[in-house]
């Protein structure tokens, strides 16, 4: 019996549909996932199944949750649809709580508010979920901030909060986005634990077809703000119908394809990492301790070499981005550029939040060529030169007029790259710069990196939490744990490797007994 159906939505705001004619329906128990690209219309089809459009949107066509139209539900019927009913996790982990509120007041006033618990009731009720979500010490996270907690605690408690009223329909709305793959893993099985245990229904939204794959009795595609294929989860990898599912399966196998072979068989050393430490100290005024980040790492990398490091999260890699980059000294250890200790200017990084890097105030043409404009080269080079640099990089020429905030989170990734190789880089850090990328513009980042390595000889430090990506991308591989180097190879040498923590790694990948190296994680 269906739980949940949707008949002809359509979500309309100044600018024409964003959603057309969607019709479905989720039966009970069932865990339905919806994929798609970015801006093919999954969060906004959450939303209007909640009734929690942004302001200028208007919805038309019917939601019904068992048979009642939620756009027709009274005041207190709709509260109690929004909190017993459906329950949401969204992707913004951090964006969802009050920073002023502890995780315990979080708790506490959803419960005054649909189940009338107070004081120790609602207290013992908040720890019992907050250990449901594997949370080692209850007590502790219950009285933290949420700016305290690491992205995948924030990202478990907020699924505590959502399952904690027992809701029937649980919506989850890209819940492992950038998280490392071992939390990736703790995500999706505190899902499958909460549908086992109380039978609810899921819709599961994401762009990853690995997660897609490990989760789903059923697939919804979208694209372009219409659903373009529903039907069996196998069907999807097995003999997809849909145009936007064939391309789906076909990033798919771009981003985890085996990797093509470097030109040169021994490229000739560009960079040259030894026994680099690094450490912060941490603490309060009276009471500090040092934390070390890096401990005696060495690593090479050749000229025109695509080289990936992996790692979980707090493992060392963002550090060692920024001692490359010459953001920080390290404290202990030697970084040699073509065997030499003269710093380069041709490292270049881009950060894992490109945004943030930028100027919002600024055009993205003037942003790439900044740099142009501190080497002296006249105005109308700088602009000729910028226009060609957001060219190379696929994106369009009205870009170049356009602000960081008008453009989607994979057109921002493009643009740092281009600002990057406005400066002739011959070594590019990459710091997780897939993070919250649908599956197509990952596709078109990697081939883009391929072609600038084989055109201009640019050298990559690919630095990631996907190590799917990375198989496909990099000829070598480093795994750091805990700030020390603890694997390293070819992807087949790393797939066939006894390191106990490189085999955890791999065994927490999405849809899992996958080769990654042969069928490059393909269909079934």
């Amino acid at each position: 019996m269906a739980i949940l159906e949707l008949d002809r939505l359509t979500v309309a705001g100044d600018r024409g549909d964003i959603i057309t004619g969607l019709t479905f329906s989720i039966d009970e128990g069932e865990t339905a996932v919806m994929i798609g690209g970015s801006g093919s219309g999954k969060s906004m089809t959450a939303r209007a199944v909640l009734g929690i459009l942004p302001d200028g949107l208007r919805a038309s066509g019917d939601v019904r949750f068992h048979g009642e139209s939620v756009f027709h539900m009274p005041t207190e019927r709709r509260r109690t649809y929004l909190g017993r009913g459906t329950g949401i996790v969204f992707q913004d982990s951090f964006g969802t709580f009050d920073p002023i509120r502890t995780i315990r007041q979080h708790f506490t006033e959803l419960f005054s508010v649909h189940l009338g618990l107070k004081g120790k009731d609602a207290d013992r009720r908040a720890l019992y979920w907050i250990g449901r979500a594997g949370i080692l010490d209850p007590v502790r996270v219950a009285a933290a901030y949420p700016h305290e907690l690491s992205g995948g605690m924030r990202q478990r408690i907020q699924i505590a909060l959502a399952a904690s009223l027992e809701p029937e329909l649980l919506i989850a709305d890209e819940p492992t986005t950038a998280l490392d793959l071992n939390i990736q893993d703790a995500i999706l099985e505190l899902l499958k634990e909460w549908k086992k245990e109380t039978g609810g229904t899921l819709l599961l939204i994401t762009h990853d077809l690995g997660v897609a794959r490990e989760m789903a009795d059923r697939m919804l595609v979208m694209d372009n703000g219409r659903l373009v294929e529903d039907g069996p989860a196998r069907q999807l990898f097995t003999a997809p119908r849909s145009r936007a599912a064939m391309q789906l399966t076909d990033d798919w196998r771009t981003v985890g394809g085996a990797p093509p072979a470097d030109k040169a068989a021994s490229p000739s050393h560009l960079l040259d990492v030894s026994g680099l430490s690094m450490s912060y100290r941490t603490g309060g005024l009276f009471k500090k301790r040092e934390v070390r980040a890096l401990d005696e790492v060495s690593l090479s990398i050749g000229s025109g070499e695509i080289v990936g490091l992996i790692g979980e999260s707090g493992g060392g890699k963002s550090t060692l981005a920024r001692l490359l980059a010459g953001i920080e000294p390290a404290r202990a250890g030697a970084i040699s550029w073509h065997g030499t200790r003269n710093w380069p200017d041709a490292v270049q990084w881009v950060h894992q939040d490109p945004a943030a890097s930028f100027n919002p105030g600024w055009t993205a043409g003037r942003l790439v060529a900044e740099g142009l404009e501190y080497r002296g080269t006249r105005r109308t080079e700088r602009e000729r030169t910028a226009r060609h640099l957001l060219s190379e990089v696929g994106l369009p020429s009205e870009t170049a007029q356009q602000y960081p905030g008008e453009l989607s989170g994979g057109m921002n990734q493009r643009l740092a790259l281009a600002r990057t190789l406005a400066v002739s880089a011959e070594l590019v850090v990459l710091d997780e710069p897939f993070a919250s990328l649908d599956m197509s513009t990952q596709a078109k980042m990697i081939r883009l990196i391929r072609s600038l390595r084989d055109r201009e000889g640019t050298a990559f430090l690919f630095i990631t939490h996907d190590i799917r990506a990375a198989f496909a991308l990099c000829s070598r591989i480093y795994v750091i744990r805990q700030g020390q180097i603890e694997d390293h190879g070819s992807p087949a040498e790393l797939a066939a490797s006894e390191n106990p923590y490189t085999k955890s790694l791999l065994e927490h990948v999405p849809g899992r007994g996958v080769d990654l190296c042969n069928n490059g994680g393909g269909v079934l």
